[in-house]
């Protein structure tokens, strides 16, 4: 996976942003005025926010559901927060006991505004990702390692000052460690992407595309209108196999696809037959959905993040998959605002 670009940015006053991208084993630093990144066309990125904004509290809280954990959380601190809690925006990390973030609503709703289409997949506050005993000048404040950030004009400390790549290095180094508390929780958290390079061979083509388009739409509208659209684009797909091969579409096309692929010599599975397999498999429900989907051309399968109606329903996913012609290998299922959700791989290497 392809490292994040990272934008630091300034006060919330305006300034310029450290836009830091990839590039070899380091990365490449500009400073763009705020009121530019909009502009930006950066498809992966995290953000880093000021951390006079954000406060974070450790926690005593009993393991629990995330949403129940948030409730009690909220309540806990009540007594520290001055604003009410309707105006507030709160984030707890996955660690137990979680730590608890708090950032006001109008500035979550300034960055974004700011922002414009560009939607981070992660925002932390500065100091949440920084280890070490030395004060930081970055940008416009100094900030101190897991404690605080300060205005410059409210520290007399002396501050130790690094290059915009060491800095974004730094902070690079925090969130590959699974530090800091990610912002992007609830209202604001990272809606369903699809991140899908174009397969080098793609065999069933016609019958695939159908396939495809149906998952977008399956993921797209209620679940009952879904499964009438699936009916219409399972009659599509047949008359696209008799179409493309010139024979009756088999009872099973996913099914078919898979061996077809299993039985070329060196051909790889492509994103569409695994789609159809997918498809064949989600049309048995009306109570999961597919909230991320990203194809690794390289082993041949599809990562997925499966929304699930209870803990158990992953095996029942399984078997659906496996009667569609695939395999698919599910993770642990977990509870995060308020969902089940797990993460899973879909093959067709090892169907039969």
């Amino acid at each position: 996976m392809a490292a994040p670009t990272y934008l630091i940015l300034p006060s919330l006053d305006g300034g310029e942003a450290i836009v830091a991208t990839p590039s070899g084993a380091g990365y490449d630093t500009t400073r763009v005025a705020v009121t530019q990144l909009a502009a930006l066309t950066v498809s992966d990125s995290i953000l880093i926010l000021p951390g006079q904004v954000v406060r974070i509290y450790e926690t005593d809280l009993p393991k629990a559901g995330r949403a129940q954990q948030l409730k009690m959380a909220r309540f806990a601190r009540e007594d520290d927060i001055a604003n009410g809690a309707d105006d507030l925006h709160f984030a707890l990390t996955d660690e137990q006991p979680p730590h608890l973030a708090v950032i006001d609503t109008d500035v979550m709703d300034r960055l974004m505004e700011t922002l414009g289409g560009l939607r981070p997949k992660a925002a932390y506050a500065d100091y949440d990702l920084l280890l070490g005993d030395r004060a930081l000048h970055v940008i416009d404040r100094a900030v101190e390692p897991g404690r605080a950030a300060l205005d410059l004009d409210w520290t007399d400390e002396a501050l130790t000052r690094v290059s915009d790549i060491e800095l974004a290095a730094l902070f690079a180094q925090g969130v590959e460690a699974g530090r800091g508390v990610n912002l992007l929780q609830g209202d604001y958290r990272v809606r369903s992407n699809v991140d899908v390079p174009r397969p080098t061979l793609i065999r069933f083509a016609a019958l695939a595309a159908s396939a495809a388009v149906a998952l977008f739409i399956w993921n797209g509208v209620q679940a009952r209108a879904a499964s009438t659209q699936a009916k219409d684009l399972r009659a599509q797909t047949a008359a696209d196999y008799l179409s493309a091969t010139g024979e009756r579409a088999p009872a099973n096309p996913g099914r078919t696809a898979a061996q077809a692929v299993k039985s070329g010599p060196d051909v790889p599975t492509g994103f569409l037959d695994l789609s159809a397999v997918l498809f064949s498999g989600l049309a048995e429900f009306d109570d999961m959905r597919v909230d991320q989907l990203r194809y690794n051309a390289q082993d041949g399968v599809l990562r997925l993040r499966l929304i699930y109606p209870s803990f158990d329903a992953a095996a029942r996913a399984e078997a659906a998959m496996a009667k569609a012609g695939g395999t698919l290998t599910t993770g642990g299922v977990r509870e995060q605002d308020g969902a089940f959700v797990g993460e899973a791989t879909l093959s067709l290497e090892a169907a039969s």
